[in-house]
């Protein structure tokens, strides 16, 4: 909140100080009283009316409804930031692997949890830039189209399930196809996919090094997350013998010649999350990698809130003027 015209409160304020110094100290001892009584418990016999403390309670409702207006001619204003981005940025895709080896628990809650909290905060960091979101598994799909509307894209991110799109296995080239054709049209600064996976490409009908080639004709950069621990995935299963147990798969292995490769052909990189604190530390690592300097313009929206003040001030003197000529009117 601000004061648009703050000279007439501090103005006001001055006036209440210098009144309060005449009628206290300066009159006090300067004038002489008109009338002497001869015997003090005269005046301590006199009663106290309700009349009396209603006149008294006038002064203080004067002195509120002056404070009222001194604020309401200072016109307060309550202001509302807003920020303007003057450059585009960097246009960002993240593919988000939803096959069902993502339900391993080698990263808790599972892999595909992990994922989309890293993905929540990496979102979060980047206020400027336009971030879309593809789900994959046997096939893939947008999720999001690019957006700078980080609040609904992160309610995207945490709708997402194992299961979405109806078909399972791994399908890497599709998913690159599919974040290719929502930035080959973009005219932003820089273009990336965030490819985020634990498995092998084993569906689709586009070959991943293919898809990485087309990216990269249209100058989009790949950075590829591996995400899984070396030893395997860790699965939940239910024995009829034995009951609930975990089973690890150590043939549950990412192809990571082929996700180096992938992210060579663009310019991009490779990562390997092994547990949730690398997997953070390389979203931290791609968000420094992919920092523009953008020119922002701020302005602020005011309103004017003095009406309240105004009113207030205006029910007190119409309450004083009626009690003066009614109940509390003084003989003249």
């Amino acid at each position: 909140m601000r004061l648009s015209n703050p000279i007439f409160l501090i103005a006001g304020l001055l006036i209440l100080c210098a009144a309060f110094w005449y009628l206290h100290f300066y009159k006090k001892y300067t004038y002489s009283p008109t009338l002497k009584f001869s015997r003090l418990w005269l005046i301590g016999e006199a009663k106290n009316t309700w009349k009396a403390t209603a006149l008294k309670t006038l002064k203080w409702l004067r002195l509120a409804a002056f404070l009222l207006l001194l604020i309401a001619l200072s016109r307060p204003q309550v202001g509302k930031v807003f920020e303007v981005s003057n450059d585009r940025g960097v246009d960002i895709i993240i593919a988000i692997d939803t096959s069902s080896s993502m339900r391993s628990i080698d990263f808790l809650p599972n892999r595909l949890e992990a994922a989309k909290k890293v993905c929540e905060d990496f979102i979060r960091e980047r206020k400027y830039d336009r971030i879309g979101l593809v789900n994959f598994a046997g096939l893939a799909f947008t999720q999001s189209p690019l957006t700078t509307d980080k609040q609904s894209l992160a309610d995207f991110v945490k709708g997402i399930s194992i299961g979405d799109t109806g078909l399972d296995g791994t399908a890497i080239g599709s998913a690159i196809i599919a974040s290719v054709n929502r930035l080959k049209n973009s005219t932003a600064k820089s273009k990336v996919i965030i490819l985020l996976t634990d498995g092998n490409n084993n569906m689709g009908e586009v070959d991943p090094m293919t898809a990485s080639q087309i990216a990269a004709e249209y100058d989009i950069k790949i950075y590829a997350v591996g995400v899984g621990s070396a030893e395997g995935g860790i699965y939940i299963v239910d024995d009829p013998f034995f009951g609930r147990r975990e089973v690890r798969n150590p043939q549950d292995r990412i192809n990571e010649d082929a996700l180096k490769q992938i992210a060579s052909n663009t310019g991009g990189q490779y990562f390997r999350a092994l547990d949730m604190r690398s997997f953070e530390n390389i979203m931290k690592q791609i968000d420094s990698l992919e920092k523009d300097d953008i020119k922002v313009s701020q302005f602020t929206n005011y309103n004017e809130v003095y009406k309240p003040f105004a009113l207030i001030a205006f029910i007190l003197l119409l309450a004083i003027v009626l009690l003066e000529n009614t109940i509390l009117r003084k003989l003249p």
